[in-house]
């Protein structure tokens, strides 16, 4: 698997699919915490039909290794562009769900990208409160996983650290994440963004009211939202089929 050095380590990544010099690339971002294969793994096949697919793993996430002090989004944003720089995909089409949608909004936003479309799920376009006026709090005991999903997390980090490197590191910097450190972007940054983007949200979201994503729909010029009834964050683990199936079908238009 090809690995991209970066100027704090190496960012892991895979690439699958098409290889021919015309097809369409798909770059896949995956939530904080866990890593490119679990998070898009499932969906990989489908998009490999139609797509050159690239999934890295987040700096220090998994078998990345090395990141910016404190997961800082915006660092992380720019070494992911570095990567896709070298990789040709700087103008491909971007999916990202939670975190790596924030992470692929900073992408847009400082023009590191200019994508064919952007994906979002499960996602936000900012977590500071006074921007939202969102008070769910954005802490993993929030989140309502099934049971021991921290040391099922863990599992994806540890191997390719150390023992406890989960716990002692990632964790820490996730509790630590502020709108600065993470994302604050105002809803008439999005205002600018003229290519198709779609979002795909569950409506009982404990960490991002679906009012939230509704705005960013309204703020977008070419935006489709899909709210999934009843499901909560992280739809890609939640409701793979349902994200690949809207996705599948929201990409295919691209290209028609």
């Amino acid at each position: 698997m090809p690995e991209f050095s970066t100027a704090t380590g190496v960012i892991h990544y895979e690439v699958a699919g098409r290889t021919t010099p015309d097809a369409p690339v798909l770059t896949l971002l995956h939530n904080f915490m866990s890593n490119g294969r679990t998070a898009w793994g499932s969906m990989l096949p489908t998009f490999a039909e139609t797509h050159r697919v690239i999934v890295p793993d987040l700096p220090g996430h998994s078998r990345s290794r090395g990141h910016p002090p404190g997961f800082h989004y915006g660092a992380m944003a720019r070494q992911i562009a570095e990567l896709l720089q070298a990789e040709g995909a700087t103008t491909g089409h971007i999916a990202g769900c939670s975190a790596g949608g924030m992470i692929a909004q900073l992408l847009v936003h400082h023009g590191l990208i200019q994508p064919r479309s952007l994906t979002l799920v499960s996602t936000t376009h900012s977590t500071n409160p006074a921007t939202t006026q969102n008070r769910n709090s954005l802490t993993p005991e929030n989140f309502r996983a099934g049971d021991n999903w921290m040391e099922a997390t863990a599992k994806l980090h540890d191997p390719y650290h150390y023992p406890g490197y989960y716990q002692a590191v990632m964790l820490p910097a996730f509790r630590q994440l502020t709108g600065e450190s993470a994302i604050d972007l105002p809803l008439t940054a999005l205002q600018s963004w003229l290519f198709p983007v779609c979002l795909i949200h569950g409506a009982e979201d404990e960490f991002f009211p679906a009012r939230i994503v509704e705005a960013m729909a309204q703020a977008l010029p070419y935006a489709e939202l899909h709210l999934i009834p009843e499901q909560r964050h992280a739809l890609i683990f939640r409701q793979p089929w349902q994200v690949r199936t809207i996705m599948q079908d929201f990409l295919a238009r691209q290209h028609s």
